[in-house]
């Protein structure tokens, strides 16, 4: 990694001690139960690839949203997600996976804070944001095991259509950060492999929510329909050079807050 990232500064390792905790506050909504699991698990799957697009945004000075504030929030939120799963689920399986995402994490979290440093060359951020992309993968591979397992637990008869409404958040959340990647022309061979693997699971969920009983909810359907046309737009951009990343970024995360929408609407169905 030492190749990749400029040791920070003592003056940038206290600042960002001093960031964390302004956002220290923020604590985690409490998880107590198998649903409040799948969905924070869920929701951080998402978030991790949020960290990766934002740390590009800051790359590329693009300052939509206030990428630096989301940072940070985004670092604690997962760090106090792992700190919560560990005190209230005390068994083995999640306990495991915690402590492996908790080893995925360090060097991760090491590279995006590089980011909050305003001297560093931006030439050294694009080889970093290469390894955030490698390295989050284990990251975003332990929350999967962990919301599978939760959902196991779950008695619902929806937990396919919870599982979709999930994925297609995640998937936004993809999408938004592999545009990015391709638009600063990153040396990564895998953007494209991973953009039309994210298109795909996104397709599939809709698919999934499209079979289901939901779709007869006129609120439901409205909140598909409209993630299903966002699908049709970000497979166009995907295949255009001319880059809009603001406007791509106020795509996906319509898609992925309609649905955490439908995600409501399914947990509602008791």
């Amino acid at each position: 990694m030492g190749e990749y990232i400029s040791i920070m500064n003592k003056k940038i390792a206290i600042y960002l001690g001093v960031v964390l905790m302004l956002f220290s506050s923020l604590s985690a909504k409490e998880i107590t139960t198998n649903q409040d699991a799948v969905l924070a698990t869920g929701m951080e799957m998402s978030n991790i690839r949020k960290m990766l697009e934002v740390y590009i945004s800051i790359g590329n000075n693009i300052t939509y949203r206030n990428p630096t504030e989301v940072l940070q929030k985004r670092i604690v939120g997962y760090e106090n997600l792992l700190v919560t799963l560990e005190s209230n689920f005390q068994n083995n399986t999640i306990l495991t996976s915690v402590q492996q995402s908790k080893k995925a994490w360090k060097p991760v979290k090491k590279a995006l804070v590089t980011a909050l440093d305003k001297n560093v060359n931006k030439e050294e951020m694009k080889k970093t944001a290469v390894f955030i992309h490698g390295n989050i993968r284990a990251m975003i591979a332990e929350l999967s095991f962990m919301k599978q397992y939760f959902l196991t637990k779950l008695t619902s008869k929806d937990k396919e259509s919870l599982n979709a409404s999930i994925e297609i958040a995640a998937s936004a959340r993809r999408l938004s950060a592999h545009y990015m990647m391709r638009m600063w022309k990153l040396d990564d061979t895998t953007i494209q492999e991973h953009w039309i693997k994210g298109l795909k699971i996104y397709a599939d969920s809709l698919q999934v929510l499209e079979q289901s009983s939901f779709k007869n909810d006129m609120k439901f359907h409205k909140l598909l329909k409209e993630c299903i046309k966002y699908h049709k737009y970000l497979t166009r951009m995907g295949k255009k050079e001319r880059f809009s990343p603001a406007l791509v970024t106020k795509k996906t995360t319509i898609v992925f807050e309609n649905a955490n929408k439908m995600t409501h609407i399914i947990l509602s169905n008791k």
